[in-house]
């Protein structure tokens, strides 16, 4: 990478809904201080999501943008909609390295990402065009990685946030409180669309 151009890292998602364990990891990616910006990428259809309907991707995407609305150097996209479905990391990457050949990519991810690494689509591919940023805990052992990865990671402190996207859809539809879980715009969201709740 050359003095000029901007690392720009990579975020994505089912964002089903988005919630403020997603916040918190955004926020470490940006105070890493190894990225200009953070893209936050909605994917219409991850592949690895089977078994439910995801929500409407526009109301998802909604949700995101209002989730992030305060955040400095953080950017919304939904350009994975207009790539061919189902949506693989590898196809994006190759998208954003052919369309934005200014930036360079690091593909943000948690620690449990990193240990299933190995069984994304075209992993090997994946490290050409992007190296990883992984967050994870202080604690965290790191001593069985593969040395084909390590190569090509740098790792971020974090102490996760425990909350999970179908822990938040179950307590909507159990009709309990989420405020303390999502952004209160996110949760105004679901209150008006009347998403996640049990259908009668």
């Amino acid at each position: 990478m050359t003095a000029l151009e901007k690392s720009i890292g990579i975020l994505g998602g089912s964002f089903d809904p988005v919630h403020n364990g997603h916040l918190s990891i955004a926020q470490s990616f940006l105070d890493s201080d190894l990225i200009d910006q953070l893209w936050v990428l909605l994917a219409p259809d991850p592949p690895h999501k089977t078994g439910r309907t995801q929500t409407n991707y526009q109301l998802r995407f909604e949700m995101l943008q209002a989730a992030f609305k305060n955040f400095n150097g953080v950017k919304v996209s939904d350009l994975e909609k207009k790539l061919p479905q189902p949506s693989f990391t590898i196809q994006t990457l190759e998208y954003l390295e052919e369309n934005y050949p200014e930036y360079t990519f690091r593909l943000c991810i948690g620690g449990d990402s990193l240990r299933d690494f190995k069984k994304w689509k075209d992993w090997q591919k994946i490290l050409d065009h992007a190296n990883l940023l992984v967050a994870r805990r202080p604690s965290a052992d790191i001593k069985n990685i593969d040395e084909n990865i390590k190569n090509h990671l740098h790792f971020i402190d974090h102490e996760p946030v425990q909350i999970s996207s179908t822990k938040i859809r179950d307590a909507v539809a159990n009709g309990d409180d989420i405020s303390g879980l999502v952004p209160s715009s996110v949760n105004k969201i679901i209150d008006n669309e009347n998403l996640y709740r049990l259908k009668v």
